[in-house]
């Protein structure tokens, strides 16, 4: 029998919280959601640094870990934590670790992959362990934890041979480990089946995931202030682009929010996964998308007129990345039969939007940049008003 004092160190792993339906986001999860975001940042502010193909790689790679990490840590505490003591240093030795992955990407070139390999091993190694421990803790989670402990070990020695490996050997390795530890949790589905169990993201998780994606907005809200704040002297022409740019990332945040909040995910492992896993591109694309405003405002002239033509593709491109991932995440959410009319019609204006602008991509090198902007933001405000319009329609309408 479980005495009070074993209460306060750890909870029944049986007690899931996925049963608990007002659950809500404690304190804890959203602090350590924020140290995510940090490293987030950093990664970003890494590849604005190295915009080439090596560095596209390095982004695309550690961004993918660091969303793993996040992802791990985040479900385990959503399914399995408490308040207890042990819930809280679990979470706390997450949030060193990657901290310390934080300051190893600061290393010199000649040490950073050594630095930084080891923390990758030591966060690997400790995320087994998370779910390694629940089957001790609790034996019925045997069955499950198995395919996360051995994947993970798995990986784990992949990346620890890169120190006997050279390039190009290298980034193969990396990638391969890191796709091996995106796949236990289709395995673990086939265990939750045996049990009866259906998969499903909780809405604490879903909501989780979208207070993610803000704060990485707010990345993106930097981007356009350190793009404008490398003008010395800032004109009236600055500020209007200052303006539309913010205008951009505001229109952006309501296409993804407006489509996409505070709707349950349609049952189903396979659209329960796809639906978090979305949640990775948009973050790359909102990283870059932050980038590319930082770095389309200086134009190699020195004038405003003139910016980069491959900022201004880099630009278009991930917002219309980031559009089609908010269309497939619209795809995955529940929708009532009072509004699904309505939201097909959205969709498929989104589908229009996205095409214009990707036309608008193909003849960036014969705009400006501020014409440039201002067309990609009156594209992308129809989407606004016809959500708008639609959604008062039908609240109008009802009786």
């Amino acid at each position: 029998m479980e005495t009070k004092h074993q209460k306060t160190w750890w909870r029944n792993s049986n007690q899931l919280n996925a049963h608990i339906e007002d659950r809500k986001i404690s304190w804890l999860e959203l602090f350590y959601d924020l140290v995510y975001v940090i490293a987030v940042s950093k990664i970003t502010h890494n590849l604005s640094l190295q915009l080439n193909i090596q560095g596209f790689l390095d982004y695309f790679y550690m961004l993918g870990l660091v969303y793993w990490g996040w992802l791990n840590g985040s479900s385990h505490h959503d399914l399995l934590g408490a308040n207890d003591v042990r819930t809280i240093f679990l979470t706390i030795w997450q949030i060193v670790i990657l901290s310390a992955l934080i300051v190893t990407l600061n290393s010199p070139a000649q040490s950073i992959y050594f630095n930084t390999t080891v923390v990758i091993l030591i966060m690997q190694y400790y995320i087994t362990y998370l779910w390694w421990s629940e089957g001790i803790y609790d034996k019925s989670n045997m069955n499950l934890n198995r395919y996360y402990t051995v994947i993970y070990l798995l990986a784990f020695a992949l990346i620890f041979s890169t120190f006997f490996l050279h390039q190009p050997y290298l980034r193969i390795i990396f990638y391969i480990a890191l796709i091996l530890n995106y796949l236990p949790p289709y395995f673990e589905n086939r265990a939750l089946k045996e049990k009866r169990f259906e998969y499903r993201l909780t809405n604490s998780m879903v909501e989780r995931l979208g207070l993610f994606t803000i704060i990485l907005f707010g990345e993106v809200i930097l981007g356009v202030i350190n793009g404008i704040s490398k003008f010395q002297k800032l004109t009236f022409n600055h500020w209007l682009l200052f303006i539309v740019c913010i205008f951009i990332v505001f229109t952006l945040w309501f296409i993804f929010f407006g489509m996409i909040s505070d709707k349950k995910v349609k049952k189903g492992f396979i659209k329960n996964n796809i639906y978090a896993l979305l949640f990775l591109p948009v973050a790359m694309s909102l990283g870059i998308i932050g980038v590319a405003f930082e770095k389309i405002s200086v134009a190699d002239t020195g004038t405003l007129n003139h910016g980069s033509m491959n900022m201004k593709i880099f630009l278009g491109i991930f917002i219309c990345l980031f559009l089609t991932c908010t269309f497939c995440i619209s795809k995955l959410i529940e929708t009532s039969i009072t509004y699904l009319q309505a939201q097909d019609k959205i969709q498929k204006l989104l589908l229009g939007v996205i095409a214009f602008i990707l036309i608008t991509c193909v003849i960036s090198q014969y705009l400006p940049l501020f014409e440039f902007l201002l067309i990609i933001l009156s594209a992308l405000l129809i989407l606004p008003v016809a959500i708008l319009m639609f959604w008062n329609n039908l609240e109008l309408s009802k009786p």
